[in-house]
């Protein structure tokens, strides 16, 4: 009986620690989802640009860069043959087509006033349906900089992840070359050999005078 008893009190223990773990769940996944709720309204989404083909991006010191993508393939705009870094540049498009600002200024000042009067980055990013937007990067703004987009009514810091993908020149962006390091091997390989035969040369040429 004193069994019995005690097997019943187990169970009902067993069954509270159930009803108390399922309930801390249920808890714990409706915090995560009023979080992940609250994360996203609060987003400030200022670019969104599906499925880029063509970028453009200058920097004030004049230099340019301009990608297109054809065939699935991203090459640039004035130089189809030359092979570019592909994840290098879908990074680029990536971080250009989807832009979230960290704030937006309320009330802003001139543009002058955060750099955005001679911009130090101008892109123009183009998607598949032909949708384009233009974004300004000024001056920083502690860990991120200030920027605006086509019609610089508005004012917004940006991460600083935006403007440091852009610290590409075309140079950067194209795939190393290693066919010349291949021939370079190969001569070396035949120098090597070339060697080697002239030392065996040498050495019958040696054993056939000592006799």
């Amino acid at each position: 009986m004193k069994q019995k008893k005690g097997l019943i009190i187990l169970l009902a223990v067993l069954l509270v620690l159930c009803i108390v773990y399922f309930a801390l769940r249920s808890y714990n996944q409706s915090q995560k989802e009023a979080e992940q709720a609250k994360a996203e309204a609060e987003k400030i989404q200022v670019v969104d640009i599906e499925n880029p083909v063509e970028i453009t991006y200058s920097s004030e010191d004049g230099s340019s860069v301009s990608l297109v993508k054809e065939d699935d393939t991203w090459h640039l705009k004035d130089d189809t043959e030359t092979a570019l870094v592909q994840d290098t540049i879908e990074n680029i498009a990536d971080t250009v087509s989807d832009v979230q600002a960290e704030r937006q200024i309320e009330d802003p000042d001139s543009l002058e006033s955060y750099g955005l009067d001679s911009p130090a980055y101008t892109i123009t990013v183009t998607g598949e349906d032909g949708t384009t937007e233009t974004i300004y990067i000024g001056d920083g703004a502690d860990s991120d900089y200030y920027m605006t987009t086509g019609d610089k009514e508005n004012v917004y810091t940006v991460s600083s992840s935006l403007p440091n993908v852009l610290e590409m020149n075309t140079d950067n962006l194209k795939e190393e070359e290693t066919e010349s390091t291949e021939d370079d091997a190969s001569a070396d390989d035949s120098s090597s050999d070339d060697s080697t035969s002239g030392e065996e040369s040498t050495d019958t040429e040696s054993g056939s005078n000592d006799e």
